[in-house]
């Protein structure tokens, strides 16, 4: 009667070895899904800078005015923090 009440060690280890697979599971599945949130975050800053390419090919005016415009702002704000 002891012997039933107590698991034996074959069903121990049944026990440990099914926990192990399902933790495997849930860890493949969230490294499925980070792959296809990494592969739709490439895809989505290709795409910007594609546009981003398009855009300052089409205004080049604009283009080195903010290109001259952030320059100046970055500028100050390394002279003010070296100050």
């Amino acid at each position: 009667m002891a012997d039933n009440e107590q698991p034996t060690e074959d069903q121990e280890t049944e026990q440990q070895e099914a926990e192990l697979k399902e933790k495997i599971s849930s860890y493949e599945k969230l490294l499925d899904r980070l792959k296809k949130e990494r592969q739709n975050v490439i895809k989505e800053i290709s795409d910007d800078y594609r546009n981003a390419r398009r855009y300052v090919r089409s205004h080049p005016e604009e283009g080195v005015l903010l290109s001259f415009v952030g320059g100046i702002a970055l500028g100050i704000l390394i002279g003010k923090l070296t100050k």
